[in-house]
């Protein structure tokens, strides 16, 4: 118990806030639509992107994990301790996205209704929390994570399946596109070398090709990131291309806001620290800040650029897929859609872009 408290007090609060941010995200949509089953419920692929967001990244679970393992903690210890911080996580993003209902009116009943609706959502929020957090940790415990490479369901091309399996229900459909374009984006990093080279010479003259080398070298982190990006933006674009004038769309359109938000924010700014080690790679051999940066702003251009992008691919394709009427186009939300994504990127790249200006030789042993 001891060490649950203790590493609980000890978990850094973005550990924490970002599991309970997806609870209570999931929360408001499910009180906001009801526990009425559709053809393709949109809190569904909220709930996913949710969960992914929310999962711990592999670098900070393997320095816990290596403080736990040199305090001799075991492997029900561990566990223990993050189905702890799951339940932290859930019970406070399931309590405020109640009081986030209950003040937007989206829980109408009252006495033993309104209680079995209230459990049902603080449910909801733990599980949630528990998917987000708990397979991560057992992975970095009990298996030695695989070095960078393609998605798993590469080999087996689950995507295509997936797709194939629309026609009979159309969220097999949202997830075999999306895992294609992870597919297709990985390849296209790890392969294209010499094309991202070119493209980038104009900007970054003799440093294109050691940029391209490091895209092609970090390709499965920037494909994942990129996938984030589009499957919040395709659930934007299908959102508001499907409702309109209902509570449930607003709410709808304020979450791919927040989700766009934090995969193009927090998220990519997680998966961009993982760089710094090569940030400082090119700071050692002598690289200027100048330089530097655009080892940044590379980065942000392909999970900004290309989020955007095949996010409007996949959102069309959403909506191709599922049985509603289109509505008029939102030029202005999609406008702020893009606004929000680009903003976040670079305030994810500007923030990376400080931290990697304070790192030292001494440093890359952290890393």
């Amino acid at each position: 118990m001891a060490l649950w408290v203790g590493g609980i007090a000890r978990v850094r609060p973005v550990r924490l806030g970002m599991p309970a941010a997806g609870a209570l995200l999931v929360t408001t949509l499910l009180a906001a639509h009801g526990w009425e089953w559709e053809p393709a419920p949109p809190w569904v692929p909220a709930t996913v992107l949710a969960v992914l967001l929310a999962a711990p990244s592999e670098r900070s679970l393997r320095s816990d994990h290596d403080l736990l393992r040199a305090r001799g903690a075991t492997g029900g210890q561990v566990v223990g301790l993050a189905a702890a911080e799951a339940a932290v996580a859930g019970l406070a993003g399931g309590l405020a996205g109640v009081v986030l209902s209950l003040v937007g009116g989206f829980l109408p009943g009252t006495g033993l209704s309104l209680v079995r609706e209230i459990v049902l959502l603080l449910l909801a929020g733990l599980v949630v929390a528990a998917i987000a957090v708990l397979p991560p940790v057992l992975r970095e415990w009990y298996f030695v994570p695989a070095d960078d490479g393609p998605p798993w369901w590469s080999p087996y091309g689950l995507d295509l399946v997936l797709l194939a399996l629309a026609f009979v229900w159309p969220l097999l459909g949202w997830a075999g596109g999306t895992m294609l374009l992870w597919r297709l984006v990985e390849l296209g990093l790890r392969k294209g070398k010499r094309v991202i080279g070119g493209m980038l010479r104009p900007l970054v003259s003799g440093l294109a090709g050691v940029l391209a080398l490091s895209i092609s070298w970090r390709s499965a982190l920037l494909a994942r990131s990129v996938a984030l990006v589009a499957l919040a933006v395709a659930f934007a674009i299908s959102s508001a291309l499907t409702r309109d004038g209902c509570v449930a769309a607003n709410v709808d359109r304020v979450a791919s806001l927040v989700l766009a938000a934090a995969a193009a924010g927090p998220s990519f700014g997680l998966a961009l620290n993982e760089r710094r080690r090569d940030l400082l790679i090119v700071s050692t051999l002598g690289g200027k800040r100048r330089q530097v940066a655009t080892f940044i702003a590379g980065d942000a251009l392909i999970v900004g650029g290309g989020g955007l992008i095949a996010g409007h691919l996949l959102g069309v394709l959403f909506v191709l897929l599922t049985p509603a009427e289109w509505v008029a186009f939102p030029h202005g939300y999609f406008a702020l859609l893009g606004a929000v994504v680009i903003v976040s990127c670079v305030a994810a790249s500007a923030r990376i872009a400080q931290l990697a200006a304070r790192d030292e030789v001494s440093d890359l042993r952290d890393y």
